[in-house]
């Protein structure tokens, strides 16, 4: 099956750089060998500058554009477990640690209150011509801003097209 979903720019760079191996969720969204592709989403700019510096990188350097379907991954393991859990096993691969450093932990369980999900990423990839938020208006005459989880499962036509669209679309494998 295949997901669109909003992911904040800050995390997006990690993943398309390696360096978030792992996606956590508060439900199942996925299932092992889903697609996920990515709309990058505004999220914290200062965040997202201070994890650049720390990675030694400015802003022009960024992978991803916000507002535009930059790429995706396929979703390898599926892990269920409580945020003690879930930290241990993903604090130095779900990018936490590197956005908020050991303030990650108390963001997680924020987030995940009982239990959460943890998603390996595999095979992470970018496209080579984004498609942008004023192309999905124009192509499939929906506005998308902020957070979206779209999947195949919809009986939405534009948004099977829109699947079909990127499914069809040239990437770079990272």
């Amino acid at each position: 099956m295949e997901h669109v979903i909003a992911l904040h720019q800050v995390y997006a760079e990690l993943l398309f750089r390696g360096l978030k191996t792992v996606e956590l969720r508060k439900s199942r969204a996925f299932n092992e060998g889903d697609v996920v592709f990515l709309y990058v989403a505004r999220g914290n700019p200062y965040e997202l500058r201070d994890t650049l510096r720390r990675l030694g990188l400015h802003e022009e350097q960024t992978l991803t554009k916000r507002g535009t379907i930059a790429g995706g991954f396929e979703v390898g393991e599926v892990i269920k477990a409580d945020p003690e859990t879930l930290w241990g096993m993903t604090k130095e691969t779900s990018g936490l640690s590197l956005v908020h450093g050991e303030k990650g932990r108390r963001w997680l369980e924020n987030y995940i209150k009982d239990y959460g999900y943890a998603f390996t990423i595999e095979r992470p990839f970018l496209f080579k011509e984004p498609l942008s938020r004023e192309e999905m208006k124009e192509r499939y005459g929906v506005h998308v801003e902020g957070i979206i989880h779209l999947s195949r499962k919809t009986k939405k036509p534009w948004v099977r097209a829109l699947i079909e669209d990127l499914l069809s679309r040239d990437v770079l494998y990272l």
